[in-house]
């Protein structure tokens, strides 16, 4: 199954629920679709449920350009939190992101990834 996605409108984020088949070239342009459904809804925070993607191998290369492409293009802009069951490779995209300054954390519930969404200053 391709990778597709579906947009709810919170109070105070949207949540975004991915589901289908990692495959990197798509992965490369969520970036740009996060910052169009933020903007569209007039909305800084987004929340992003990867738990349901299907993903038997990620090479570090790749979440390394997609940490430099959430960086480039969310920046600090938008604020990311990520639901992803991977804390290992998620340390690493975290670190990439967040040292070329964007505003990135993963989390491993959706719960611990809105009350960050809601009480960050």
């Amino acid at each position: 199954m391709v990778s597709s996605f579906s947009i709810l409108k919170k109070k105070e984020y949207l949540v975004m629920t991915m589901q289908g088949t990692y495959e990197y070239w798509k992965y490369m342009e969520f970036p740009e679709q996060i910052l169009q459904e933020c903007n569209g809804h007039n909305c800084s925070k987004i929340l992003v449920d990867l738990s349901e993607v299907i993903a038997d191998e990620i090479a570090l290369i790749e979440l390394f350009f997609i940490g430099e492409k959430i960086a480039t293009v969310l920046g600090n802009k938008i604020m990311l939190a990520l639901v992803w069951k991977r804390e290992s490779l998620s340390d690493f995209l975290v670190d990439v992101a967040t040292n070329r300054s964007a505003r990135l954390k993963v989390f491993t519930t959706q719960q611990r990834a809105a009350y960050w969404l809601k009480n960050t200053y």
